[in-house]
C-alpha cells in the first residue's frame, strides 16, 4: 500500500513517515460487499482491521450492540479496548478496510518494532461512536 494513502487515514495520522513506510508493505486494502460477515467466521478473524469507509453492524449473542464506521478498529489483533471478542461484524453497505494479518504483525514485530508499537498505539485511540456504543452495551 502507498505511504501517502496510509498517511491520509484518520487512524494513522500520529505516525511519522518512517513508521508509515515500515508498515505500508504489510497493509492490505479490501472492499467488502453489503451483507457479508467479516469477523469470527470471516477471513479477517485473526487480523487487525481498520475501517476506512462504510459501516458495519456488530452483533453479540444475536443482538446488535454497535456499529463500526470510519475511524473504528476491530479484530482479534486489535487492542483489547477496541475489540468485541465474541462478535460478528456484517457489512451494512460496501465496507472499506485496511488489514494487517497475524503473520504481518509478527514480521513487523521483528523488522520494525517501533513502527508496530506506533500502529497499535494509534489503534487504541477511541472513536467517539465506539465509546458510546460500548458504554451502552455494558450498561445494559
Amino acid at each position: 500500500m502507498e505511504v501517502l494513502r496510509l498517511a491520509g487515514l484518520t487512524h494513522l495520522q500520529s505516525l511519522n513517515v518512517r513508521e508509515l513506510s515500515a508498515i505500508a508493505p504489510y497493509a492490505a486494502e479490501v472492499s467488502i460487499p453489503a451483507g457479508r460477515r467479516v469477523l469470527l467466521d470471516g477471513p479477517f478473524a485473526q487480523d487487525l482491521v481498520l475501517v476506512v469507509g462504510g459501516r458495519g453492524s456488530v452483533r453479540c449473542a444475536g443482538e446488535t450492540v454497535a456499529e463500526f464506521g470510519p475511524g473504528d478498529v476491530f479484530g482479534t489483533l486489535a487492542p483489547p479496548r477496541t475489540a468485541y471478542p465474541m462478535a460478528t461484524v456484517t457489512a451494512l453497505g460496501v465496507l472499506r478496510l485496511i488489514t494487517f494479518s497475524t503473520h504481518d504483525i509478527r514480521l513487523l514485530r521483528h523488522t520494525a518494532p517501533d513502527a508496530l508499537r506506533a500502529l497499535l498505539d494509534a489503534c487504541v485511540e477511541p472513536a467517539p461512536q465506539r465509546e458510546a456504543a460500548l458504554a451502552h452495551a455494558t450498561a445494559a
